[in-house]
């Protein structure tokens, strides 16, 4: 009999049950291993962070932690640690750096942002990779959104 299995008629607590019932972890260099630890990472470093209530500093933080974890690829790293609000441009006319928004620091739902940005592209310049990208990255943000507590689920 295999050791993991119990004796007929004998009764289990529920975390050997789920022990016997799950088998033992997958092997870390199997995919199911690695796609558990990419996982958990994700979790883990976007619990710190709201997608819907955050600063454009935040984003580039949590996307860099993101992409160094392997759990986001270089090009949707390099899409959403772009935030233009952080960065001064240069006035040739006055020769000075302004901010291109007032407020770099003021918090952002970035979903919401992504969804305007789909809006424009969809009615101004509808290419197929432009509204591919977007919806990508509208659906990997959606990912990072906290699940919902279950009592908001219940009618």
């Amino acid at each position: 009999m295999n050791n993991n299995q119990p004796e007929e008629g004998t009764y289990l607590s529920v975390s050997d049950y789920l022990d016997v019932l799950h088998g033992p972890d997958p092997d870390p260099s199997s995919v199911m291993g690695r796609a558990l630890e990419l996982t958990a990472a994700a979790a883990e470093i976007t619990g710190e962070y709201d997608v819907r209530d955050m600063t454009p500093q935040q984003m580039v933080e949590m996307t860099r932690r993101l992409h160094l974890a392997g759990v986001i690829s270089l090009p949707e790293y390099a899409v959403l640690s772009f935030q233009p609000n952080l960065y001064p441009q240069f006035n040739y006319e006055t020769a000075t750096y302004r901010l291109m928004q007032r407020h770099p620091q003021r918090r952002r739902d970035f979903i919401a942002a992504w969804e305007n940005h789909l809006e424009v592209i969809w009615h101004h310049h509808p290419d197929p990779p432009s509204l591919q990208l977007s919806e990508q990255i509208i659906e990997l943000l959606r990912s990072f959104e906290p699940p919902e507590d279950e009592e908001t689920l219940s009618p």
